[in-house]
């Protein structure tokens, strides 16, 4: 990867999307005038509900062997590469379109995916802003970028837009849960608890993952709160049974309350879904330790030592 951002035609790339989208003005097609943000295939439903996203692209691509110059066919093409976990690509076919039409708001958000995608975080933080100015009101464009902010700590002004969000849609889940955790990081754990059980009392009237229980449980658990933390964590392991994280944290709280048999067995249930994992193998040695197991115990913990190096070298 960084190879990738040394190279060359990367940093042309760079540049050239970064030149082409702020300019100030943009060419039109008048073949695809009449086509809007309405033909990007969004993230929950897909391009095609009975093709895989490799199938979409290469229609895609078929259909732009016959016409180049679409710059729809290319928004949505570098939609799907998005998607396919693409960014370079993605970055790529998204200039290409720039050139031939002015992208929408919406567009310059998955060009900001692409970006946060690279951990190029800045330019995400860049194009959401533009794009939030284009539509002020686009709950998705304020979300990822309240998510952006997160990522980069800078938590008030994330804490801004998810309350923005909210103030739209009140009804967000994944907003009201996302301020609950940055509140936390912003020291208010009161406010932060009032969200996270919002963001539960939500899920519970909507379909929902297991996120809104898991996070409100991993506050309550990481407060010295792990009895009250158990009820939303079980829910969430249980709705969630293949999610590691869910199982390491419930066997983490079952510790916290010395219930060492049922901490082992989840803890061990999180290390098999996600063997490579070496934080979850080091709280399997913890939970070994606890219960007396010190060979199992410093065999965790020398696995666990193992994959952490196994990831500095990647």
């Amino acid at each position: 990867m960084r190879q990738l951002f040394s190279s060359v035609p990367y940093q042309r790339l760079i540049a050239g999307i970064l030149c082409i989208f702020a300019c100030a003005t943009f060419a039109q097609s008048a073949s695809d005038s009449d086509q809007q943000a309405s033909d990007v295939p969004s993230h929950e439903n897909g391009p095609a509900v009975h093709s895989s996203l490799s199938t979409v692209e290469s229609e895609l691509r078929h259909e732009l062997d016959l016409k180049p110059g679409s710059a729809s066919l290319l928004f949505r093409l570098g939609h799907v590469l998005l998607r396919e976990n693409k960014p370079k690509e993605s970055l790529d076919v998204f200039t290409h379109a720039a050139r031939l039409q002015k992208p929408t708001a919406e567009q310059l958000r998955l060009v900001a995916m692409d970006y946060a995608l690279l951990k190029l975080y800045n330019d995400a933080i860049h194009w959401l802003q533009v794009a939030h100015s284009m539509d002020p009101n686009d709950v998705d464009v304020m979300y990822d970028l309240g998510r952006c902010f997160y990522t980069q700590s800078r938590f008030r002004e994330a804490e801004e837009m998810y309350v923005k969000v909210l103030e739209v849609k009140p009804d967000s889940i994944k907003a009201e849960q996302n301020l609950g955790l940055t509140l936390d990081k912003e020291l208010q754990p009161e406010r932060a608890e009032t969200a996270l059980r919002s963001a539960v009392e939500l899920a519970a009237r909507q379909k929902s993952d297991e996120w809104p229980f898991l996070n409100l449980g991993t506050f309550l658990s990481e407060h010295g709160r792990a009895s009250e933390a158990l009820p939303f964590l079980r829910k969430a392991a249980s709705d969630a049974p293949t999610n590691a994280v869910c199982h390491e944290k419930l066997g983490r709280a079952l510790m916290q309350t010395g219930d060492l048999k049922s901490s082992l067995s989840e803890l061990e249930n999180a290390a098999q879904i996600d063997s490579k994992n070496p934080r979850i193998h080091f709280e399997l040695g913890r939970a070994y330790r606890e219960a007396g197991q010190t060979d199992k115990a410093s065999a965790e913990f020398a696995l666990s030592k193992s994959l952490y190096g196994a990831h500095s070298e990647d």
